[in-house]
Formats: structure tokens, sequence, C-alpha cells
């Protein structure tokens, strides 16, 4: 897609879609390809999907410290009673 195009989808400006891409590029999650006076880019789904991997071993860890949370919200509000 383009900026313009991506730009579309969100309720924020060009400016801070091109920010964001310009970011997503030096991390190297976007390809880009120009075509006469447009650049497309494209999603690295390969680099996306190691970030999620890194990602899960955090998201199994956050997820039981919520559950340990309610549990004790859940006590605290019971206790109240």
């Amino acid at each position: 897609m383009t900026t313009n195009a991506i730009a579309e989808q969100f309720a924020i400006t060009r400016q801070s879609i091109s920010k964001h891409l310009r970011i997503l590029s030096e991390c190297d999650l976007l390809a880009q390809r120009q075509e006469e006076r447009e650049t497309f880019y494209e999603l690295k789904i390969d680099k996306m999907k190691e970030i999620d991997v890194w990602l899960g071993q955090f998201r199994k860890i956050m997820e039981e410290r919520f559950q340990q949370l309610d549990q004790v919200l859940f006590t605290i509000k019971n206790k109240k009673k």
C-alpha cells in the first residue's frame, strides 16, 4: 500500500503515518518498492513472526500475573461484603 492508502485506514495524519512507516522501515519490518512517484510498503511477515515468538514468552508471564491480580481483586471484593 502507499502512504496515502494506509493513512485512509486510520484516524491520524499522513505525517504520523509517514513517521511510523519510517520507524518500521528502520527496524526492517517493511519492504519498500518504488513505482514512478509512489512508494509502496509491504509488511515483512517473517520478521513479524520472529517478534511474535519473542513476545510469546512475555505474553505468558503477563497472562499469569493478570490472573493472579484478578484473584487478588476478587478476594478483596468478597472481604468487603
